[in-house]
């Protein structure tokens, strides 16, 4: 039986249309009920989307002749939507949940064609966050998704078929009015009240640094709009991010998005700079682009590290860190992070959002997440600094049934882990699945513009590198998703499936310990030069190899299979270590 009802009216003038004609019930939940609705115009082809608990009471308000946004968008039609499971949580949920899958269907809109009431939707703050009701999850699949799929999308109100083709959408995963978790919310509170206060939001991948970088910068617009704001970003996220804050209304003369050189070279000062991925921000090196290292003038001089300048630039900043993903020598190392941050507020995310376990399982997110840590960094001296639980459950790893969350192939890899990922998408057209790989094929910059260069062989199968690092997952070129995917092309970026070759530069020494050999690792400046060489480096290189594969097995919301390229004492030593028979 359907857990909702939808009644659709006219509007002309601001009256409801046949609203006497109405059942009595319906009559009574549209003047005293709980519903979420939506205003169409015809001609201007505006969508509002709102809530309450007296819809006739606010429809007499919204057109009243005071709310600018109804004088100008002539709505003549209006969908109410009812359901039993609309109690004040639902309410809340349902209606950003509307919002942000009406404005990721309309994705190139320049003038703002989705409206909602601005203030309510980012100062949500003290509401209703994502694990407040038991129902949530019945509401997304029995009212939500019918919703869109039955009522909507036939009668032409939105563009796209189903939900699934858009939940991948940055503009959902990201979107500032989401539902956030207490944890979340708290964390926007304290910083919004702190404003004295430097903070590190330290949190593993997945946990939702980047929503919450969203959301904060929509708060501050909101409720600080004369203060000047900066984000810095990495170069693969900037496209999206400027998007987002686009079509969500954000893109106001008082923020500035860019990457850390640039706006260091700008040298101007702000009242807030908060840092997404703060663990890649540059030190001074030899080895890496020479624009890096130009920032060091003026007032600037003396510093070491892109950190030291930004510090300088703002009264209040947000860092967003995870140590776990550093992967380069020039990024700042973790003894100079920690005491250029002394003084910072640090604080801890722990709610996984990316990766999904498949239904009916006993494991969880959390599970894996810790077994990777456990199985990449056991021996390094790191997991007493992050968020580890030694107690995960190993039945993740155990799983052999063919939907299992995670998986592996012991022969062929890349051939293999191409018929997973294109079985996947003959089930799945939506999904957004690739393969990635450790740095340990050769390339250079120049391959990217010439398809014709392969770079992984296997048998007759020959494969590329991603040609570009900036926005590959939504390139348009013919290839793109047979391209092998570097770690700088994805991090920071959601997939469903992925599949990843572990390679030769991560082996096994006599001791049973994991150590990066530099000898089978293709990135020039992701290893130390020779001059540089000592046992502390060695180790640092380790690390970094570390954290490119923990990157890579961290992408997928719907699952992973691995893949061991040239690579058989990885394989036994990842059976030892998660007790796989």
């Amino acid at each position: 039986m359907a857990k909702y009802n939808c009644i659709t009216l006219k509007v002309k003038n601001g009256e409801l249309e046949d609203f006497d004609k109405l059942r009595q019930p319906e009559q009574n939940i549209l003047k005293n009920g709980n519903v979420v609705y939506i205003y169409r115009g015809k001609k201007s082809k505006k969508i509002y989307i709102g809530q309450t608990k007296h819809f006739v009471e606010r429809n007499k308000q919204h057109n009243n002749g005071q709310e600018k946004k109804f004088n100008v968008a002539a709505f003549d039609q209006v969908c109410i939507l009812i359901s039993s499971y609309f109690n004040g949580s639902a309410l809340d949920d349902v209606e950003s949940q509307l919002i942000t899958y009406f404005i990721a269907d309309n994705p190139k809109s320049r003038n703002q064609l989705v409206q909602y009431d601005n203030d309510p939707i980012i100062n949500r703050t003290k509401g209703n966050s994502v694990n407040d009701y038991r129902e949530r999850e019945k509401v997304a699949l029995e009212v939500i998704l019918p919703f869109w799929e039955k009522e909507l999308y036939p009668n032409e109100w939105v563009n796209t078929p189903t939900l699934e083709a858009l939940r991948t959408n940055s503009l959902v995963k990201y979107s500032p009015i989401k539902q956030l978790t207490e944890q979340q919310i708290d964390l926007l509170n304290e910083i919004n009240l702190n404003q004295d206060k430097d903070f590190v939001i330290n949190g593993d991948a997945g946990t939702g640094k980047t929503v919450l970088l969203t959301h904060l910068v929509a708060m501050l617009l909101n409720e600080q709009p004369n203060k000047r704001i900066a984000v810095v970003l990495q170069p693969n996220w900037i496209k999206t991010a400027k998007g987002i804050f686009r079509v969500y209304g954000m893109n106001c003369s008082n923020l500035t998005i860019a990457t850390s050189t640039e706006l260091i070279n700008a040298d101007d000062n702000y009242d807030v700079v908060i840092v997404d991925e703060s663990h890649k921000l540059s030190r001074k090196f030899s080895k890496q682009m020479a624009s890096f290292n130009k920032v060091y003038q003026g007032r600037f001089v003396n510093d070491s590290n892109h950190l030291e300048c930004l510090k300088k630039m703002s009264s209040q900043i947000v860092l967003m860190y995870d140590v776990f993903q550093a992967i380069r020598p020039a990024n700042m190392t973790r003894v100079d992070f920690n005491e250029a941050t002394t003084d910072f507020e640090k604080r801890y995310l722990k709610t996984q959002f990316r990766i999904q376990a498949p239904a009916g399982k006993i494991y969880t997110s959390d599970d894996f997440v810790n077994g990777i840590k456990y199985l990449l960094y056991k021996d390094t001296g790191l997991l007493n600094e992050t968020n580890f639980d030694p107690d995960f459950d190993r039945s993740v790893f155990h799983d052999s049934e063919i939907d299992a969350y995670f998986g592996y192939f012991e022969t062929e890899p890349l051939k293999n882990l191409i018929k997973w990922i294109e079985e996947d998408r003959n089930f799945y057209q939506v999904h957004i699945n690739r393969i990635l790989g450790g740095l340990v094929e050769p390339w250079k910059q120049a391959h990217g513009k010439d398809p014709s260069i392969t770079h992984w062989h296997e048998g007759d199968i020959k494969r590329r590198w991603n040609s570009t690092q900036e926005n590959w997952i939504y390139s348009d070129e013919e290839d793109a998703e047979e391209q092998i995917g570097s770690v700088f092309a994805v991090q920071g970026i959601d997939l469903n499936k992925v599949g990843v070759l572990v390679g030769n530069d991560l082996q096994v020494d006599t001791e049973g310990r994991l150590f990066g050999n530099p000898n089978n690792f293709h990135n020039v400046n992701g290893k130390f030069s020779k001059e540089d060489e000592s046992p502390e480096n060695e180790y640092e290189f380790t690390l970094f190899v570390l954290n490119i594969y923990y990157i890579l097995m961290t992408r997928g919301i719907d699952g992973i299979r691995l893949g061991f390229w040239k690579n058989d004492a990885f394989k036994e030593y990842m059976k030892k270590t998660l007790e796989i028979i």
